[in-house]
C-alpha cells in the first residue's frame, strides 16, 4: 500500500514537470530591460535639439569579467560583432569601462587584426565571462584597439544585430551567435520593444530567442503577427515597399527603407518633401507667415564606414514650427508604406511625427542631401511598430496591434509564477493525502504478531479455559490438565 502511494506520488511529480515543459513550449529566451542615453534640456535651441536627438542610444546593462563590471552595451542593428572598449586604450582612443587586466577569466583568442568595414579599425578576438540571467557564460567578442575616428562611440560596449558579418569579422564574434551556441536561446529572433508610444518614454524590452507573443501573451497576439522576407547582399536590415501614400495620394513606388533604431528620427525622400511643399498649409506657414522654420545641420560620426555607405554624412534639414501653430492642420493625412500583401500595417499619423519641445513643435522627419534617396526608419518608427528581426531566416516581422493596457505589471503574476504556485499547492496536497493514509494505515492496519504467536497459527487462545485449568491443578496438588 505504501509503495503504491509513493509510486503515484512520483508519477504525479513527473506529470507536473512535463506539463511545465509543455507550457513553456521548450523555448529558451532572454529578456533585458533597455534604456536610452538622451538628455534634452529646456534651454536647447532648435539646431541643438536636432543634433542631440539625432542619436537614439539604446543600451542594456551586462556584467562582464570575474569582477562583474557593470557595462552598458549599445544596440546596433546594422553592425555585426560584439565589441568592448578597453580601459587600457592608447593613442587617444576612448577609454572604456571594461578592464581585461582585472578579470582572471579573460583570454585572448587571436592576435590583433584590422577591419575594412564598420567603425572598428583594429581589434583582438577575445573571450570573458558574462553574467546572463545571473548565470556565468563565456562569451566571445572583439576587444577594441582602434576605432574609426568619426564614429560615435561610448565607453561601454556594442552589440551588433546584423544578420551577415563582414568578410573580416569572425562568425563567433556575434552576440546572438554566442547565445545560440551556448544553448541559451531557441531561435535567432530579436525584438526591440518600447513600453510606450510616447516620445519621452525611452524604456523597453529586448527579447532574444523567441517571438514576443510566445513571451508576453498579454501584450502580443499571434493573430496580429506578420512576417516578411528580406533580401540583401550586405546583410543590412532594409525593406522595399511597393508604394508610399500621403493620404490617398501616391508619393512614390518601389522605394527602399533602412531600419536604424539607434537613430532618433525618420529620413524622408525627395518625392515626399516635394509633396509636402505642394500642401497649401505647409507652403503658407513656411513661406508666407514664417511661423514655421528649418535648420540645416551636419553629423559626421554615425555609421560612417559601413561598407562605404555614407548615408548619415550628408547635410540634414530639420523642420519646426512655433508653439501656437496647429501642426495637425498642416498634415492631416496618414503617411502609409504600402505592401501589396499587407497594405495597411505601416501607417503613421500626424501625432506620430510631431512633438513639442522648448516652445516649438518639431517635425520628426528629416530631409537629407544624400543622393541614395531612401527612407531611414529610426526611433519614431520603432515607437509605433513593434518589430522582430530574425538573424537566421532573414525575416522582418511586425505586430499590427499591440495591447499596452493589458501588459503584465511588476506586481502581476506571470504564467510562470502561476504554474509554480500550482505545482507547490499540488505537492502540498499530495504530501497531506500521503501522510493521512500512512497514519491511518499505522493505526488501523493489521497488528504485527508476537514471537509466541508465530509458533502455531492454528492455536486458539481462550483465557477462561486457562483459568479453569489453574484451579483444578491447585486442588489436586498435581500439574495436570483437565482436558
Amino acid at each position: 500500500m505504501v509503495n503504491r502511494l509513493l509510486l503515484l506520488f512520483e508519477l504525479f511529480i513527473l506529470f507536473l514537470l512535463t506539463s511545465s515543459l509543455k507550457e513553456e513550449g521548450g523555448l529558451k529566451y532572454l529578456t533585458f530591460d533597455f534604456y536610452t542615453n538622451l538628455t534634452l534640456n529646456n534651454s536647447m535651441k532648435p539646431i541643438q535639439f536636432f543634433q542631440t536627438a539625432f542619436y537614439n542610444q539604446i543600451y542594456i546593462n551586462l556584467k562582464v569579467g570575474s569582477t562583474k563590471q557593470n557595462i552598458p552595451f549599445y544596440l546596433y542593428l546594422q553592425q555585426y560583432p560584439l565589441v568592448l572598449q578597453s580601459a587600457n586604450s592608447k593613442n587617444g582612443e576612448i577609454k572604456g569601462i571594461y578592464d581585461e587586466n582585472k578579470s582572471d577569466k579573460y583570454r585572448k583568442i587571436s592576435e590583433e587584426k584590422e577591419f575594412t568595414s564598420g567603425d572598428l579599425v583594429k581589434g583582438i578576438l577575445s573571450e570573458d565571462v558574462f553574467e546572463i540571467n545571473s548565470n556565468p557564460s563565456i562569451i566571445k567578442f572583439y576587444l577594441s584597439v582602434e576605432n574609426y575616428k568619426p564614429s560615435h562611440l561610448t565607453s561601454g560596449g556594442k552589440i551588433g544585430l546584423k544578420y551577415y558579418r563582414g568578410d573580416d569579422e569572425e562568425e563567433n564574434s556575434g552576440f546572438t551567435k554566442n547565445l545560440k551556441d551556448l544553448d541559451l536561446i531557441s531561435t535567432y529572433d530579436v525584438s526591440i520593444l518600447y513600453d510606450s508610444t510616447s516620445f519621452d518614454n525611452d524604456r523597453g524590452k529586448l527579447f532574444i530567442g523567441a517571438l514576443p507573443h510566445e513571451i508576453d501573451k498579454n501584450r502580443y497576439k499571434l493573430e496580429y503577427y506578420n512576417k516578411f522576407t528580406v533580401s540583401n547582399l550586405y546583410g543590412l536590415w532594409e525593406f522595399w515597399f511597393d508604394n508610399t501614400f500621403l493620404g490617398q495620394e501616391v508619393v512614390e513606388s518601389s522605394k527602399q527603407a533602412y531600419f536604424y533604431p539607434e537613430f532618433g528620427f525618420i529620413v524622408g525622400t525627395r518625392n515626399f518633401f516635394e509633396k509636402l511643399n505642394n500642401i497649401s498649409k505647409w507652403h503658407e506657414y513656411f513661406n508666407i507667415t514664417k511661423k514655421c522654420h528649418f535648420s540645416n545641420f551636419h553629423i559626421d560620426d554615425m555609421d560612417a564606414n559601413i561598407h562605404g555607405d555614407l548615408r548619415f554624412l550628408f547635410e540634414f534639414t530639420g523642420y519646426y514650427c512655433d508653439k501656437d501653430v496647429n501642426v495637425y492642420d498642416i498634415i492631416n493625412e496618414n503617411l502609409t508604406f504600402h505592401l501589396n500583401t499587407k497594405p495597411d500595417i505601416f501607417s503613421l499619423n500626424s501625432k506620430d511625427i510631431w512633438i513639442e519641445r522648448n516652445g516649438y513643435k518639431y517635425f520628426l522627419i528629416l530631409q537629407t542631401l544624400n543622393p541614395e534617396n531612401s527612407w531611414i526608419f529610426g526611433k519614431p518608427f520603432f515607437k509605433k511598430f513593434h518589430m522582430v528581426f530574425n538573424l537566421n531566416s532573414f525575416q522582418i516581422s511586425v505586430y499590427s496591434q499591440v495591447n499596452y493596457n493589458d501588459a503584465p505589471s511588476d506586481n502581476k503574476p506571470t504564467n510562470h509564477t502561476i504554474l509554480y504556485i500550482c505545482i507547490i499547492l499540488g505537492l502540498v496536497l499530495i504530501v497531506g493525502v500521503l501522510a493521512f493514509f500512512l497514519i491511518k494505515f499505522y493505526i488501523y492496519g493489521p497488528r504485527k504478531k508476537r514471537a509466541n504467536e508465530l509458533l502455531d497459527d492454528n492455536f486458539e487462545y481462550k483465557p477462561h479455559e486457562n483459568e479453569e485449568n489453574k484451579i483444578i491443578a491447585s486442588e489436586d496438588g498435581e500439574n495436570e490438565n483437565v482436558k
